[in-house]
């Protein structure tokens, strides 16, 4: 049995069929029973250019039925578990399959879910790329287009959706096999049949979900559209549905009217579904979304943005990979790449989030400018052999990347030839199949003037990405300097050239100024056209504002920037002011030097945001310390008012402590991180995104301290912070903090002296001293503040499974089940040890989530290496985690639990690339997934030795 459906496979069932219809029967009335499998059963027509034989695709316990134009054939002969064979004559055929299907827990084909809240019982689909096959026998490639009718047979009690209208319901004529009595009647819906889509767009979902209606007119046609948001019953008292709908409008009006195409799916329902892979998924007419985008508890502006994105960002797929869908997984870049750029344009013009690229420019770009780096990086049009391939290829190149490299098309371009192009491209192409040269050819003609075919092969066709910097000269040669790097062996970049000197801004004039490009993975060799904005940042009054800005082109590999010549010398240069290009920016040693001490100084967020993530790249690579980096973050805090900015920030810093801070920093590092988050807490305005932002920071960096062997006055404040939290009820206010040490033995309320915090993560040195306590004036607690407090607590050793159940008998949500399941296995027991991996080795008897959970907790920090001895089992379990598991599940175990925790980082690299040298004939996915971890760890021990090199 192979599921791995590879391209050519593909390519040959497309030469002989054209799909017209499917009709499927799924009968789920035995969901609530807890039988594993449930009926399905499905008639195509389709015409057959040749006779030959094929095949389709069905992942299935067994077929019960199969007739290919009348004649029955024999399921033991034909059914090999992920595969109907079968001959087809030329013309008209008629293909009939019914089979007993699984019902899932790894959110691929039909999930189950059963909410421990209440004992509810909920089914959703999710099928992309190929799993529609789990659900029913299709043709699961995207460009077998066809019509499908669903005819789906529930409890009667169960609100049953798909993509289309239910046009009738009525008793069921028969049910499942499988079916045992239940307290109500089975019902059958009906739905009209969709308009031409490819298969893993299809959705169906069923259960006892609640929500709300709403509509939205169509101010070009007049057309009225039925809006739906749903939810579980548990949830559905959170579920904001005049927010969703708010967002949902707006987005409907700016896609209909920028594309010029009516929206053409019909009802738009959007649904939140429990134990989701992924974010959101496009089915059109019925959008599924993680029911985390659900806030039970008070969350940051942050979160709400990041939910309008994604709404936003599926609501672009209802054109743009849905109505014109790329024909094979090579060019999934033409729907993701592009809904995610128009999700982000529609979130900054359209909605309450105008500063949206914000985060974008710092978070969305930071994963792509990762996966950039990776040995594994590909071009945004990728080589994609086989499903499998496709799996992983919804990464950081094809989303973020993507998305990027299209604001840089934009600003190549121009806007409107763009969206002329882009109306062209659906109108010519409306429910049908494209490449890449079919959006070219559409954007040529739109920009005639452009050469499109060049910057394509420049952009699309290559991986890597651009690095600029800016060298400046003045006449005394003060600020001048560029940040010049050289390539060390294991690819980790080194500091050489000019030192910095301090600014003298609005005194000193520019003489000279020189760009350069060079890229990640090739040098100087590969050059790319880039089309960007340069501006020079001062002060005014205490901020640093925009003194000069001006548009610049080149695409050689160094330019003069002419216009930089006189200019008054700033505090800061940078390059891709406003961020239309894709490049990790270089900032100049004098322009490094002030941002670290200044960066919070800069008025503009996104400016600020374009700063930070030129300070990232820097610590990445080995250019900026990174204790100079954690440096300039903690003076940040309090500082920091723009939620984006500060989730993408603490991403970072932990990031720092987790796996590039030396072990002989860590202490001092944390220390000084937690008294700074400790005193910005203390200051934080009450009720506002900042405060609720340190109070989580805090405990995230408390858990941490388990890995501390001296508790420093600041480690202390932060553990009795996280005590303090169980302490008060949800709903009530936490005041005031005490802490547990004496406040004479405190230097500082930030833990240790400024002295000990240091340049690893320093205070203010005029923070305020709060020594007999810390107020926190509006902070209400919540179900997830105590969760994140009681985890901190057990990995610590400060709290045992009599305190978790505890928690969970308070909070029985799934939610309250997943942290529980999360702190059990976090226990810094051995014998909680051994029984997690052993969990975790029969994973098919978890759910996907379950599964996360509990492998969040066995590698939560400790202070004894506990799981030391799994690094073997890890490589020892590799191939039987890939070949025993559904792709999902074998992803999270593969990267879960990967061992970037063992005390040994260098063996553990060996051990990696010995594994990657024995199995040559490993399958590219999941030697993929290790490259890349391999990569991640490599980096952090070149960042650890130049700390220790250092003393």
């Amino acid at each position: 049995m192979t599921t791995n459906l590879t391209r050519d496979e593909a390519q040959s069932r497309t030469q002989v069929l054209d799909v017209s219809t499917y009709t499927v029967d799924i009968d789920v009335s035995n969901a609530e029973t807890g039988a594993p499998t449930y009926l399905s059963r499905t008639v195509v027509e389709f015409n057959a250019r040749a006779d030959c034989r094929t095949f389709i695709d069905l992942i299935a316990d067994s077929v019960t039925f199969a007739q290919i134009n009348g004649e029955t054939l024999d399921p033991a002969e034909v059914f090999d578990g992920a595969r109907v064979e079968f001959p087809v004559r030329t013309g008209k055929n008629s293909l009939t399959i019914e089979a007993q299907a699984y019902y899932s827990t790894s959110g691929e084909g039909l999930h189950r879910f059963t909410d421990p809240a209440d004992g509810k019982v909920y089914l959703y689909t999710q099928y992309e790329p190929t799993d529609a096959r789990r659900v029913f026998a299709n043709f699961d490639q995207p460009d077998l287009k066809a019509e499908f009718i669903f005819n789906v047979t529930a409890p009667e009690h169960f609100q049953v959706l798909s993509n289309r209208p239910e046009t009738s319901q009525g008793p069921s004529q028969e049910t499942s096999q499988e079916t045992v009595d239940t307290d109500s009647a089975a019902v059958t819906h009906h739905f009209a049949p969709t308009l031409r889509q490819s298969s893993y767009i299809t959705c169906i979902t069923a259960g006892p979900y609640e929500g709300a209606t709403d509509e939205w007119t169509d101010p070009s046609t007049g057309e009225v559209v039925a809006l739906g948001a749903w939810t579980r019953a548990s949830l559905v008292d959170h579920l904001d549905a005049s927010d969703i709908f708010s967002i949902t409008k707006a987005g409907l009006d700016f896609f209909s009217a920028e594309f010029d195409y009516p929206y053409p799916w019909g009802k738009y329902d959007q649904i939140f579904v429990p134990e989701y892979n992924l974010g959101a998924m496009e089915n059109p007419g019925l959008v599924t979304f993680t029911d985390g985008l659900i806030f039970r508890d008070k969350v940051t502006d942050a979160n709400y943005e990041s939910r309008a994105n994604v709404i936003l960002h599926e609501m672009a797929h209802m054109w743009f990979g849905d109505l014109v869908t790329m024909k094979w997984w090579d060019d999934l870049w033409l729907k993701e790449s592009f809904a995610d750029y128009m999700g982000g344009l529609a979130l900054a013009e359209a909605t309450r989030f105008t500063d949206g690229w914000v985060t974008f420019a710092l978070r969305r770009k930071a994963w792509a400018y990762t996966q950039d780096l990776y040995p594994t990086t590909h071009p945004i049009v990728a080589d994609i052999p086989d499903v499998e391939a496709a799996k992983l290829n919804f990464d950081g190149i094809t989303y973020a990347k993507g998305a990027s490299v299209l604001k840089q098309l934009v600003a190549f371009v121009g806007r409107e030839a763009f969206f002329a192009g882009s109306r062209l491209y659906f109108k010519r192409f409306d429910y049908r199949n494209t490449e890449l040269a079919d959006f070219l050819e559409c954007l040529a003609e739109a920009a005639p003037d452009r050469d499109i075919a060049t910057w394509a092969s420049a952009w699309l066709g290559t991986s890597g990405v651009s690095e600029l910097s800016l060298e400046l000269t003045t006449a005394s040669g003060s600020g001048a300097g560029s940040a010049k790097a050289s390539t060390s062996a294991n690819g980790s970049r080194n500091v050489s050239g000019a030192s910095s000197s301090a600014r003298r801004s609005g005194r000193e004039s520019i003489t000279g100024a020189r760009i350069t490009q060079a890229d990640s993975a090739r040098g100087a060799e590969l050059l790319r056209p880039h089309t960007l904005e340069i501006a020079t940042l001062g002060r005014s009054g205490r901020k640093l504002v925009p003194i000069d800005t001006f548009a610049f082109d080149f695409s050689t590999e160094s330019a003069e920037v002419e216009q930089l010549a006189g200019r008054t010398l700033g505090d800061i240069t940078l390059v891709n002011y406003a961020d239309h290009d894709y490049a990790r920016v270089r900032l100049d040693p004098a322009s490094t030097e002030a941002a670290i001490k200044s960066v919070s100084r800069i008025a503009d967020p996104l400016s600020r945001a374009l700063v930070w993530s030129a300070l990232d790249s820097a610590v990445r690579d080995g250019l900026l310390p990174v204790q100079r980096y954690l440096t300039a973050y903690a003076r940040s805090l309090g500082k920091e008012s723009h939620a984006g900015i500060m989730a993408g920030l603490s991403q970072t810093a932990l990031t720092c402590l987790d796996q590039w801070v030396s072990k002989r920093n860590f202490e001092t590092a944390i220390s000084g991180l937690l008294g700074a988050a400790l005193d910005a807490l203390a200051t934080a305005r009450s009720g506002s995104d900042a405060q609720l932002h340190l109070a989580n920071l805090v405990l995230a960096l408390t858990s941490r301290t388990a890995r501390c062997f001296e508790a420093s006055a600041a480690i202390t404040m932060g553990r009795s912070f996280a005590s303090q939290i169980l302490a008060v009820p949800v709903g009530e206010e936490i005041e005031r903090l005490t802490p547990s040490a004496p406040a004479e033995q405190r230097t500082t309320p930030t833990g240790g002296s400024h002295t000990e915090a240091g340049d690893a993560a320093g205070s203010e040195p005029d923070a305020p001293d709060h020594a007999a306590s810390l107020p926190f004036k509006g902070l209400l607690n919540d179900h997830a503040l105590r969760w994140n407090a009681l985890t901190a607590l057990v990995c610590l050793g400060w709290a045992d499974q009599t305190d978790i159940a505890r928690e969970n008998q308070s909070d029985p949500s799934s939610s309250g089940r997943l942290h529980a399941e999360t702190a059990s296995a976090a226990m810094p027991l051995p014998i909680v040890k051994i029984r997690a991996w052993e969990v975790i080795n029969e994973a098919a008897a978890l759910s996907n989530d379950v599964l996360s959970a509990i492998i969040a907790g066995f590698v939560a920090p400790t202070s004894m290496p506990l799981i030391e001895n799994y690094v073997d089992e890890y490589f020892s379990r590799l191939a039987g985690f890939w070949a025993d598991n559904s792709i999902e599940i074998a992803r999270r175990l593969v990267l879960g639990l990967y061992p970037r925790w063992s005390v040994d980082e260098e063996a553990t690299v060996e051990k990696t690339d010995a594994w990657l040298a024995a199995h040559s004939d490993a399958p590219a996915a999941l030697r993929r997934l290790l490259i890349e971890r391999r990569d991640d760890l490599a980096r952090a021990i070149y960042l650890k030795s130049t700390q220790n090199s250092r003393h």
